[in-house]
């Protein structure tokens, strides 16, 4: 799925380039090399049972809302949200498209 979503925000600011729009894109995906749910370091969130006040599994999840999953499951922890901000610091720094 991160290829994909990638790929489609990859062809949406080349599309804005085209059209004369400084758009700029940021590729995570080298930053979180072995480190995704199940990595080492785990830097995102695998699946979190663990509900907090503003979790409503009923609409974070409508697929799977009898689980109980919490809307931090997937998401990056602290660690991880350091390696986007990397990503985007390289960008801004002239090395991302």
């Amino acid at each position: 799925m991160a290829d994909f979503l990638a790929g489609q925000m990859r062809n949406a600011v080349v599309e804005a380039r085209i059209a004369g729009i400084g758009a700029r894109f940021t590729d995570p995906r080298d930053h979180f090399l072995n480190k995704g749910v199940c990595g080492d370091p785990e830097t995102i969130h695998g699946i979190v049972k663990t509900l907090t006040e503003s979790d409503e599994p009923k609409t974070d999840w409508p697929i799977a809302k009898n689980y109980g999953l919490s809307a931090q499951s997937f998401h990056p922890k602290i660690s991880g949200a350091r390696l986007y901000a990397n990503a985007l610091e390289d960008t801004l720094s002239g090395w991302g498209l």
